[in-house]
């Protein structure tokens, strides 16, 4: 310490600060004056429970307990914008320490005025400028862990694409600026000097570029504007590894041909030609995204190709199967067919109503030969009656209209084996039996012309049900071939879901599977087929 000689008061230590202007240390101004005398022990300035007296003892001790640096000198205020206990301790030694140089002296200043005062710096990025200000040959520690070249390529490769992580804290403290500047001032990272300016600049270019590339997709431009940004600083960084897998990023992409994708184009023509920081985010991020663009393109365009051959193919297999059922319903409808619809009409009616005929007799033959006789004809009447009514629906079932005449073995078997026509054929029967005792009691009591007079609603009821179908028409296949044919028509919805999805599928092999499932609907519509010959050729047999 000196002493005034005016007036008896003591006056700083020995620390000297050089330069015009006064040093700013609490409510006091210290004029900087050149002093002379050692100075005596500077007091020592406890943290986390150890007390340090050199500069390179506080720097060990910022490195080995982060959080409780922080804590003690920029976050222990009472009120905001109060200076702690911790903060005015740090001044006050920062200001008593012994040996600095003029250089320290004014690096000194422009710490203290122009960062740890600093209300809008971090607390974290202060403490950085700090440890650079006390031990800059050591070093660089960001939040308790070592900042090295390799670390930030790493979190510049690996950061900006993860979502958490070590590498992405450091990538997103990067870009919240100023962290490369307090990173320079340690030596092992003093290349970086600089960077963060040529950083912001590049940035700031970029977006202003990329807010013009035309057609930019969407996901694209949301790089553009946000994860860009790490690969233009792992450009600009002055150290091999990040070069290094920037050349690597770059291999594995392989650019579309020129005219492929047109922003692609327009963005390597004003920017990806040159080994500039925007040239290598071209080269590298976005002929990531072009080349991607470019093969789902090309496999849009293939199975477009695909799709179109494929419902060409679907086209060409309904307009047959339209021709086919063309086909088949002239010959069902022709005027032959139409004939011969009508006889067999007539044949299986008649073979009906001749097998019902000896019933009569069974039941009044052998006591009443008239009432018998009455009786056959008018089950002779009953059978005209059924046949009139079902002549318009055979008519117009043409071909179609397929009665049992050659088949009655293999329709007794059917019937033999399904029990439920047996009961019902059973029922019939036994409803005609009880039909014919009724009748013949009452020609027998009321005389045969009362008894036809009574017998009108009955032929009225036999041509009705006759004709609205009650009675079996035989055409169960040609409504079953109908519906089949109506079901699968393009235009009738009757595509399935699953194969109307599959023929537009990406993958050859759905589509191909999807392609024969429909194709399956088609089968049996041919009449040059087997399977339609033998029909054919069994109804020929009839």
């Amino acid at each position: 310490m000196t002493r005034d000689s005016e007036s008896g008061r003591d006056g700083l230590s020995g620390n000297v600060f050089h330069g015009p202007a006064p040093f700013q240390l609490g409510d006091r101004n210290v004029q900087i004056n050149h002093i002379h005398q050692p100075a005596p022990q500077g007091r020592p300035l406890v943290l986390a429970g150890a007390a340090v007296t050199t500069r390179e003892e506080l720097a060990a001790a910022i490195r080995g307990d982060w959080a409780a640096a922080r804590r003690q000198f920029f976050e222990g205020a009472a009120t905001p914008g109060a200076p702690s206990d911790g903060w005015r301790g740090l001044l006050s030694w920062l200001h008593e320490l012994d040996g600095l140089t003029a250089d320290d002296l004014t690096a000194q200043i422009e710490l203290v005025d122009h960062r740890l005062r600093d209300d809008g710096l971090p607390a974290d990025l202060k403490l950085l400028h700090l440890l650079g200000w006390l031990d800059p040959e050591g070093e660089a520690v960001w939040r308790g862990t070592v900042v090295t070249a390799e670390s930030l390529s790493e979190a510049l490769r690996i950061g900006r694409l993860r979502e958490s992580g070590p590498e992405r804290e450091l990538y997103r403290d990067l870009c919240e600026g100023g962290l490369l500047d307090a990173l320079s001032a340690f030596t092992v990272l003093s290349a970086l000097r600089g960077t963060q300016r040529a950083w912001d600049e590049v940035w700031d270019s970029w977006r202003r570029l990329a807010a013009k590339v035309p057609g930019l997709p969407p996901e694209a431009r949301e790089w553009a504007e946000s994860g860009a940004r790490g690969l233009l600083l792992a450009a600009l960084l002055p150290y091999s590894e990040s070069r290094a897998w920037l050349r690597a990023g770059c291999e594995r992409v392989t650019p579309p041909p020129a005219g492929e994708i047109e922003w692609y184009d327009w963005l390597r023509a004003r920017g990806g030609d040159s080994d500039t920081p925007v040239g290598w985010l071209v080269r590298a991020d976005f002929t990531a995204f072009a080349a991607a663009q470019a093969e789902q393109q090309r496999h849009q365009a293939a199975a477009d190709r695909q799709h179109q051959r494929v419902m060409s193919a679907l086209d060409s297999a309904s307009a047959l199967r339209d021709r086919q059922w063309a086909d088949y319903e002239s010959r069902r409808l022709s005027p032959t067919a139409r004939m011969e619809a009508v006889v067999r009409a007539a044949l299986w009616l008649g073979t009906w109503g001749a097998a019902t005929i000896p019933l009569p007799w069974i039941i009044w033959g052998w006591a009443r030969p008239d009432i018998a006789t009455t009786l056959s004809w008018y089950l002779v009447a009953l059978t005209l009656a059924a046949y009139a009514g079902l002549l318009p629906r055979v008519v117009r079932l043409g071909a179609a209209y397929r009665p049992p005449l050659r088949r009655l073995r293999a329709w007794s078997e059917q019937a033999r084996t399904d029990r439920a026509s047996v009961r019902r054929g059973l029922i019939r029967a036994g409803g005609v039996a009880g039909a014919v005792l009724i009748l013949g009691v009452l020609v027998h009591d009321v005389g045969s012309i009362v008894t036809t007079v009574l017998l009108i609603p009955l032929l009225a009821a036999a041509f009705h049900f006759a004709r609205i179908g009650a009675v079996h028409d035989w055409a169960d296949e040609h409504r079953e071939r109908l519906r089949d044919y109506t079901s699968k028509r393009p235009g009738s919805g009757g595509i399935p879901q699953g194969v109307a999805r599959g023929v537009r599928s990406p993958s050859a092999r759905v589509r191909a599977d999807a392609y024969q499932a429909y194709m399956r609907q088609f089968m049996g519509l041919d009449h040059g087929g087997k399977d339609e010959t033998d029909r054919e050729n069994g109804r020929r047999d009839r």
